[in-house]
């Protein structure tokens, strides 16, 4: 594990555990009362995914499952059906909260950090009026998705420091960049 000035690995280990904590404490995704798993089960793959060379849910998941091959392990899907019963709006709050203590922990303050603001689209094959799907460029079989934009911090550190979901009303980027 890679380690410099504002995190060891044993600070990247308590991140972790502090970060499982956090998504619990602030109820980051509700579940079903019908769910076939507990939020355990579906946040060691959403963190798995966010933490290693796996870059998707299903990937992560294959991951796990193939490490693993008599846990019990969710699917992206499942993950996906989870999360689609929750509102947007409470889980970004809850993931502002959450960040706001992460960066913290991370003792980030008074340091200089390079930061990137990246504009996201992300392809849907869903049902084109749910909230916040946008047409855009068509890419790989469909012209609908979802765009947001994030400000991280690169480099030695990582950490998005904020997400906005790009609707029709905000469209424009100088607005979405200041609102970063």
């Amino acid at each position: 594990m890679k380690t410099n000035e504002s995190m060891t690995p044993t600070c990247s280990v308590s991140l972790l555990t502090t970060a499982f904590e956090m998504f619990s404490k602030y109820n980051l995704i509700k579940l079903p009362s019908n769910a076939d798993y507990k939020f355990e089960k579906i946040l060691n793959v959403l963190l798995h995914a966010a933490t290693s060379t796996s870059n998707s849910l299903e990937s992560a998941s294959n991951d796990l499952k193939r490490k693993n091959p008599e846990a019990k392990i969710p699917s992206s899907d499942t993950i996906f059906n989870y999360i689609n019963c929750n509102n947007i709006g409470e889980i970004l709050s809850a993931f502002k909260t959450i960040n706001l203590e992460i960066f913290k922990m991370m003792e980030l303050k008074g340091k200089v950090h390079d930061v990137a603001i990246d504009f996201h689209h992300v392809p849907f094959y869903g049902d084109k009026n749910r909230p916040l799907i946008r047409g855009m460029k068509p890419k790989n079989g469909t012209s609908w998705g979802y765009e947001y934009c994030t400000v991280d911090i690169i480099g030695d550190d990582k950490l998005t420091l904020d997400v906005i979901p790009i609707s029709a009303l905000k469209k424009d980027y100088s607005i979405l960049t200041e609102l970063l």
